[in-house]
């Protein structure tokens, strides 16, 4: 079977095509509108859903041509339905719908942060090692913090989160406070890593919740880093450096924290790191026991959504058939997400 997927969740339109038969990833495709959003220093919902009503045709074409696939090859369409901007969400199910309806195929609606959940299987379609169930999982991004145990795709336990913001949002808002590009979050970890000390890391003593157990919490470091930077009269360049650092450093700890307290306390072997902010060096550096999937696989793509419809077909949790709307039953990430 021959599925394409299609991920709007946030700015990225992104569009990519698995074989279920030969178990491989046959194109995986991301236009990002990063720029369209950069004018204003974060994501635009409005801007972001008429971004992608352009970029998404063009990512599907593009998809197509890589698989060297006709859409008429296609068995069944897979699309993001939640968590994300609903504008943004609302041009993808509503292209798949359409696509499926014309062409009288299968499509299913799956949950956003399940495909980042199960994304380090990605690379059993490019035939590299991937990690062994049990796991501890955290999937880490600018919408989304929170910790999972999972023993298999069909037993999944959700175990806390983040109680207001993301930790990938703690960064682009400290960003825009220091006054970096948008997206803070990679400016921040490259600029650290080239020219922070160890000194400037722990320059400025930003707090680090202590909440109750695997959960959360970014807005105190946020307030925090505001009041820091109104005190000094003047800032200069190394304390801008030595605030990024400083609070690059209260994100992570948290999260190394929990994740390694939820793996003693479940007995489980395995640590698995996704989202976007699982590409930040300073955090694989300090977890280096996880096992943290390809970059261009933490950020938001259409490969793990078709990924989670392989997977879910190959178990029996979901099985395609005329305009099905369906997601993991059970699993309602719209009550916790960050």
């Amino acid at each position: 079977m021959r599925i394409l997927a299609i991920d709007t969740s946030c700015d990225e339109s992104c569009a990519a095509i698995v074989d279920t038969e030969q178990w491989k990833l046959l194109a995986d495709v991301v236009h990002s509108h990063v720029d369209s959003m950069t004018l204003y220093g974060g994501v635009v919902p409005e801007i972001a859903s008429r971004e992608h009503l352009k970029g998404l045709p063009l990512a599907v074409h593009q998809a197509l041509e890589t698989a060297k696939l006709d859409i008429k090859e296609i068995d069944w369409f897979v699309v993001t339905h939640r968590p994300g901007l609903m504008g943004a969400l609302l041009v993808g199910v509503s292209f798949v719908k359409a696509l499926a309806f014309s062409m009288n195929k299968p499509f299913s609606m799956l949950n956003h942060i399940e495909g980042h959940l199960f994304s380090p299987l990605l690379g059993t379609l490019e035939g590299g090692e991937v990690p062994a169930f049990p796991w501890v999982s955290l999937v880490v991004s600018g919408g989304h913090t929170e910790l999972f145990l999972v023993r298999s795709p069909k037993e999944v336990r959700w175990l806390g989160g983040t109680l207001d913001d993301a930790a990938g949002e703690a960064f682009d808002k400290i960003g825009k406070l220091l006054e970096l590009p948008y997206p803070a979050g990679p400016v921040i970890d490259r600029w650290v890593r080239e020219e922070a000390t160890d000194e400037m890391r722990s320059r400025f003593k930003f707090p680090v919740a202590a909440m109750k157990p695997f959960h959360f919490s970014y807005s105190g470091l946020k307030t925090s880093v505001l009041n820091q930077t109104q005190k000094l009269k003047t800032v200069t360049e190394e304390d801008k450096l030595a605030i990024a650092a400083s609070s690059q450093e209260a994100i992570i700890a948290p999260l190394v924290r929990e994740v390694r307290e939820a793996q003693t306390k479940f007995g489980v072997d395995q640590i698995v790191v996704a989202g976007g902010v699982a590409c930040n060096s300073r955090f694989r550096a300090l977890l280096p026991e996880a096992y943290f999937p390809a970059p261009r696989h933490c950020t938001d793509n259409a490969a793990m959504i078709a990924l989670l419809g392989a997977l879910y077909h190959r178990e029996g949790i979901l099985q395609p058939s005329e305009f099905t709307e369906t997601a993991h039953p059970g699993m309602d990430f719209e009550v916790y997400s960050g």
